[in-house]
């Protein structure tokens, strides 16, 4: 286990730059807000991506308690 302390010397810094969300983004596709009514292909990429991050927490002895959520934003964001 690394303490803050340690964090901070061993991580180099962040800097973030944060630019303004576009007033409106437009999307050629549109998932539904339902999972159950998603394309097959977004179904079959969205349980491709949710096993990688199961694994990812598997390895990392990580909580899987929010990959679904992750899983599904990935899917809407790129689909």
């Amino acid at each position: 286990m690394v303490n803050v302390r340690e964090k901070e010397t061993l991580m180099a810094p962040m800097v973030v730059n944060i630019e303004p969300a576009a007033a409106s983004i437009e999307h050629c596709h549109i998932l539904p807000t339902n999972r159950c009514e998603w394309s097959t292909g977004a179904q079959n990429t969205y349980r491709e991506v949710l096993g990688e991050l199961d694994m990812w927490s598997g390895r990392q002895d990580a909580s899987k308690s929010l990959n679904s959520w992750i899983a599904e934003e990935a899917i809407r964001q790129t689909w």
